[in-house]
């Protein structure tokens, strides 16, 4: 007869085992053991218990570790964890609920005492409802493109015998074809293929995005690694990039981080939505309250409240998004920073190598081989300028991943405006912007609010102008205490009827589903909590300019 549930003991103790064991058997409750956590994490692959009990003392990884580790899988492994320790510090029992724990005992605890602990826990309402043996970790699901036969097949083999479900395809074209019909966690894109281009399918990619249930990872593979192929693959959308000459464990290994990091985002991403939502619903609770409450006593305006109920909501939901957005970005940039630190390194080390070569055998080496020797070196150094190039967007990025945040410092208004344009680069190359900086550039604010403000300025300045070329011109400058941003487009204009409406939630010019009408609205209480101003200027002959002022003696809390 099976038993109703399933629990895992992680305890190296065998008396601890043994006791438990023989408690657990009476309530016909079934039972596996782990000496260490990473034995523990082995048989979680396998099965996902209905409980874990651990203890916080094993070889190796101690509980908390494990239990951090198990939490940063909650999109797969989400059991209940009971720390069953034989030290009863407050210390402890505080890090143990940080790091994820549901209940925490102590060792001298009654046997009674823990057995009703341990049933509270195992029935606990639980979202999923499904049999534990469809809890199991989904098998990731790759594409690789590659106009190889012999190398696509070698691929394939090798990240099959990884534990992945692989498909392959011969060329962009149909792998576009596939990424439309079916689902896939990652894409392993060959950067040079007849016809279309490593480049233009991760474009096109990206142009799909809206119509894809998930977004797929990219790894751009290539046969001959440079710092310009690497800056365009990322500029292009890729999440990573490998050489076809690297060792395939390290290919292994950086599938196995992408997959790990959208689990992680994933899991992320729905906490705060989570959060958000429970915000949100209490806001709205408190607003409604109030609102019962005006009705009887003052008799306010019921539509009145009610968008600003919707607006506070909508607000919430926009926030949360761009926070999500801001640490994708900060993750990426921290990913890509260090193999290029790696890269300058050696790139460094070896242009010396041959420096000091060249030196110690001159008198020996010929023409020719004199001029091998500098032409590899001006390549290290070209190899270095482009390294730098890559530095630089990763910077721009890390500034950018600052969205999140609400208190007030000092930043560098250009740095800020650099990191947006990075972004949206990708709208529309053919755009020309001209910044016309001047004055100081720090500036006392709050530099997520100010990102996002940005953002939604040149978002729409860029939507304005177009698939057409077209010109942005943003000046930066100091004047009467004030610190002024204006963007101006060469775009088709505001019509004088429309002007004073900008700035009114849920009004928008875009097709529907193209925009909420909530990016100027928004831009616009954040420059007011700001004490600052926000205004439109469009004359009849087209074009429009968006000027912000902001007091720069600022400097107390919204």
């Amino acid at each position: 007869m099976s038993s109703a549930y399933r629990i895992l003991l992680v305890e190296d103790s065998e008396t601890q085992v043994l006791r438990l064991q023989y408690l657990f058997s009476l309530e016909e409750w079934d039972t596996e053991r782990a000496s260490t956590g990473e034995e523990a994490l082995e048989k979680l692959n396998q099965v996902v218990p209905d409980l874990i009990i651990l203890d916080q003392y094993l070889p190796g990884m101690k509980g908390t570790e494990l239990c951090r580790q198990i939490r940063r899988q909650a999109s797969a492994w989400n059991p209940p964890i009971l720390m069953f320790t034989s030290e009863d510090a407050a210390g402890l029992r505080k890090d143990s609920l940080d790091s994820g724990v549901d209940e925490y005992l102590s060792k001298s605890v009654e046997s009674h005492v823990l057995v009703e602990r341990v049933r509270a826990l195992l029935e606990k309402p639980k979202a999923d409802t499904a049999k534990q043996e469809d809890r199991a970790p989904r098998q990731a699901r790759l594409l690789a493109v590659d106009d190889s036969p012999s190398y696509l097949e070698y691929l394939t083999y090798e990240l099959s015998s990884d534990g992945h479900a692989v498909e392959a395809a011969g060329n962009g074209p149909e792998a576009l074809e596939r990424i439309k019909a079916r689902g896939y966690d990652c894409i392993l894109l060959d950067l040079v293929m007849p016809g279309m281009n490593g480049i233009e399918v991760c474009h096109a990619i990206s142009r799909m995005r809206d119509d894809l249930p998930t977004h797929p990872l990219v790894l751009m593979l290539t046969a001959h690694e440079n710092a310009g192929e690497v800056a365009r693959g990322l500029e292009s959308g890729a999440d990573d990039f490998v050489g076809k000459s690297s060792d395939v464990t390290i290919l292994k290994s950086r599938v196995r981080a992408l997959l790990r990091r959208r689990v992680y985002q994933d899991a992320l991403k729905d906490k705060e939505i989570e959060v958000l939502r429970l915000h949100a619903a209490r806001e709205a609770a408190e607003l409604k309250a109030a609102l019962l409450s005006t009705i009887t006593e003052k008799n306010l305006d019921l539509e009145e409240t009610n968008r600003k109920l919707k607006e506070t909501q909508m607000h919430l939901v926009h926030s949360a998004n761009m926070a999500s957005l801001g640490q994708l970005v900060a993750g990426i940039a921290h990913e890509i920073n260090n193999p290029i630190s790696f890269v300058d390194n050696n790139c460094f080390l070896i242009k010396e190598k041959l420096e000091d070569l060249g030196n110690q055998c001159e008198e020996v080496l010929s023409a020719p081989q004199k001029k091998l020797i500098k032409s590899g070196t001006e390549r290290l150094s070209e190899a270095r300028m482009g390294l730098v190039r890559v530095k630089e967007l990763v910077n721009k990025l890390r500034t950018f991943s600052r969205l999140d945040e609400g208190e007030f410092k000092n930043i560098n208004v250009h740095e800020s405006i650099d990191s947006v344009l990075l972004l949206l680069r990708h709208r529309n190359p053919r755009i020309e912007v001209d910044r016309q900086f001047s004055g100081a550039s720090m500036l006392n604010c709050a530099p997520g609010q100010l990102n996002q403000v940005l953002m939604n300025i040149l978002a729409n300045a860029m939507d304005a102008i177009g698939e057409q070329a077209g010109k942005i011109i943003i000046r930066t400058e100091v004047r009467d205490k004030w610190y002024c941003i204006s963007v101006r487009d060469s775009g088709p204009g505001i019509p004088l009827a429309i002007q004073s409406r900008l700035f009114q939630p849920f009004f928008t010019t875009k097709p529907v589903g193209a925009g909420t009408g909530l990016g100027l609205a928004i831009s616009h209480s954040i420059i007011q909590a700001h004490k600052g101003q926000i205004e439109v200027i469009s004359p009849e002959g087209g074009g429009a300019e968006f000027r912000v002022r902001i007091p720069t003696d600022l400097s107390e809390p919204i």
